[in-house]
Parts: C-alpha cells; sequence; structure tokens
C-alpha cells in the first residue's frame, strides 16, 4: 500500500501583508518561508525533540 501525503488546497497564498507568494502544496502554514521567520512566537508552530520537560509546556 502506498501513503498518501498529506496537502493543502492548490493556489494559497501567503497572508503576511503585500506578500505575493503562492504557498506550497505541501506548506500547511499560513505563511511562506520568508514571513514565517518574521511572525510572533506564538504564531509559530513548535517541533519539540525529545522527552517533553514539565518547563516546556508553560
Amino acid at each position: 500500500m502506498t501513503k498518501m501525503l498529506k496537502t493543502s488546497p492548490v493556489n494559497r497564498k501567503c497572508a503576511f501583508p503585500g506578500c505575493k507568494h503562492t504557498l506550497s502544496i505541501y506548506n500547511h502554514q499560513e505563511y511562506c518561508h520568508i514571513h514565517l521567520d518574521r511572525m510572533p512566537l506564538d504564531k509559530k508552530h513548535r517541533i519539540l525533540t525529545g522527552p517533553v520537560a514539565v518547563n516546556d509546556i508553560i
């Protein structure tokens, strides 16, 4: 059996004001890679590696 990849809709645009980048179907975020670095930390998705410590939850 072949595993299906999760994809997002075609022709989505970056949500950053004035940006006209078309997002990849494999980019599931609202912003392109250029503007993702400019977003506040609460808008970014954190990728945790290793065991999660109690301090990481806060």
